[in-house]
């Protein structure tokens, strides 16, 4: 797996070596005998679909991306960025970028995650920028931890950041700047550019417009491939067509700035009826008090069947269950102490959807 030292490596960016972030051996030695993905990092990828995949980005991208999110966020050799996420993730990796090409300091938050002691970080570091992901701000909330003076952006990105915790981020002085990227998109593609600002700004370079109704994008920062394994061994292919990029998202685009709804792949057919994935999750975390996921496995003849992984309180799922109509009712469900979350705190799919298997 890379680490923080070999970005800094003064000959990183000219290696043309491709390199597996999380450091696939396998994948590695794959990738090396591919012509294509010279001078590319590969990120490993789940997405929201809990699918396994890796996403090839030529270092060009990666720089161009930072060029682009350095110049929307008015970062200067002034600034203190601040490292809380991992290197090997898009996120990690485009805040270094971002300090090389700003020519700033940036720091590396190395203590196990705490709102209280991340806090105190920033504070007596006089951090000036941040980047989190939704479950580290609801953890700043709920503890009610106020934020330093010297922050003046906290860049909050890897999934959708709900409008009241935002407004409660912000009450405790919090100047959360919601954003939209993927690590197709070598990161951010559209990020606020004030704290409470209504829809999401488009970054220069970045064309955006509607296919059907889900968002497909085009810029220099696109991914230029998706690896997969199966039981051949690894394929790799470009999903643009014509440079642009479709997304699984569904958004409101309005000119140069958009709204995320929701995500297509979170929409499943079952019993010839279309399911939102998200509306159901959202009705069992409120009945059960904790995190839920609904994990959708295919089947021959409902098309899929549901599994409901929560915490909380178990007494009344069985009976609320009984009150859905047949395509949204759950196959099953598993009461956890605790949901599995990767490092950038989103809930771990793929582990569930293996786990669902058994």
């Amino acid at each position: 797996m890379i680490h923080l030292d070999d970005v800094l490596d003064p000959d990183f960016w000219e290696d043309e070596k491709p390199l597996v972030m999380d450091g696939h051996p396998e994948l590695q030695a794959w990738s090396e005998r591919q012509e294509e993905l010279r001078s590319h990092l590969l990120f490993r990828t789940s997405g929201s679909s809990g699918t396994l995949k890796w996403i090839a980005l030529s270092k060009s991208a990666l720089w161009w991306s930072a060029e682009r999110v350095v110049e929307h966020l008015k970062i200067t050799s002034d600034d203190v960025l601040v490292l809380a996420l991992p290197v090997y993730h898009v996120g990690g990796f485009g805040i270094v970028a971002r300090a090389q090409i700003a020519t700033c300091c940036f720091l590396e938050f190395c203590e196990r995650w705490d709102p209280k002691v991340f806090a105190d970080f920033c504070h007596q570091e006089g951090v000036t920028i941040a980047s989190l992901v939704p479950t580290q701000v609801r953890d700043l909330v709920d503890a009610e931890v106020a934020a330093p003076p010297s922050l003046r952006a906290l860049v909050v990105g890897g999934g959708a950041l709900e409008s009241e915790l935002a407004e409660k981020a912000i009450s405790l002085s919090w100047p959360v700047f919601a954003s939209y990227g993927m690590t197709e998109t070598a990161s951010q593609i559209a990020t606020q550019c004030a704290p409470g600002e209504s829809g999401l700004p488009l970054i220069d370079g970045w064309e955006a417009r509607m296919e059907g109704d889900q968002l497909a994008v085009r810029g220099e920062g696109l991914l230029s491939a998706i690896v997969t394994v199966g039981k051949d061994g690894f394929q790799i292919h470009d999903p643009k067509v014509e440079g642009w990029f479709l997304t699984s998202d569904l958004v409101d685009l309005q000119g140069h700035s958009l709204k995320v709804l929701g995500r297509a792949d979170r929409k499943v057919k079952i019993l010839g009826e279309l399911v939102d994935l998200d509306a159901l999750e959202k009705f069992w975390s409120q009945k059960t008090g904790g995190g839920v996921a609904i994990i959708a496995r295919a089947d021959e003849r409902r098309g899929k069947t549901l599994h409901l992984f929560y915490e909380g309180d178990d007494s009344e799922v069985e009976a609320w269950n009984s009150t859905f109509p047949g395509p949204e009712r759950l196959r099953g469900w598993t009461l956890l102490a605790q949901l599995p979350y990767t490092k950038l705190g989103k809930i771990n799919r793929l582990m569930l959807s293996e786990f669902s298997r058994d």
